[in-house]
């Protein structure tokens, strides 16, 4: 799976017979971090966000982008210190991007702060994800050759 990146907006500006042209990353680098954690389960799951099932690689992250736009209100919704009730039907690995992402704004609560050690421990406990079958390198152990 090829790496995710914070998409770029070019804004255009034709005034007084000048043309001015920006480019800049989509989103904030606190947010970057949730857009790739959510485009990284979108792509994932077929089901889990939107239904991308029958699309290619191409299809699949432009949905998710129009989907995660969609969701980026909700997504960015402070609740009193922690995760919403909206945000806490989200999966576990977009949970923790929004309380990261919290926690760096300087706007989780000690409870939520809780949540999140919890959600990282729990993380710690589970075997690491192997990626797709052409992007793994077999190296052969030498002792075992020799």
């Amino acid at each position: 799976m090829k790496e995710i990146k914070n998409p770029l907006v070019a804004n255009v500006d034709r005034s007084n017979g000048n043309i001015e042209i920006s480019i800049a990353k989509k989103y904030s680098e606190t947010e970057e971090a949730m857009y790739k954690s959510y485009m990284s389960v979108c792509a994932m799951d077929d089901k889990a966000l939107v239904d991308t099932s029958k699309m290619d690689k191409d299809q699949t992250m432009k949905a998710c982008g129009m989907q995660y736009d969609k969701m980026r209100g909700m997504m960015n919704e402070v609740g009193e210190g922690g995760l919403t009730e909206k945000q806490k039907k989200l999966p576990p690995a977009l949970q923790k991007a929004i309380l990261k992402k919290m926690k760096k704004e300087g706007k989780l609560s000690e409870e939520a702060e809780a949540a999140y050690s919890k959600l990282l421990s729990e993380d710690d406990k589970k075997e690491k994800e192997v990626g797709p079958e052409g992007e793994l390198k077999v190296v052969k152990n030498p002792k075992k050759d020799a």
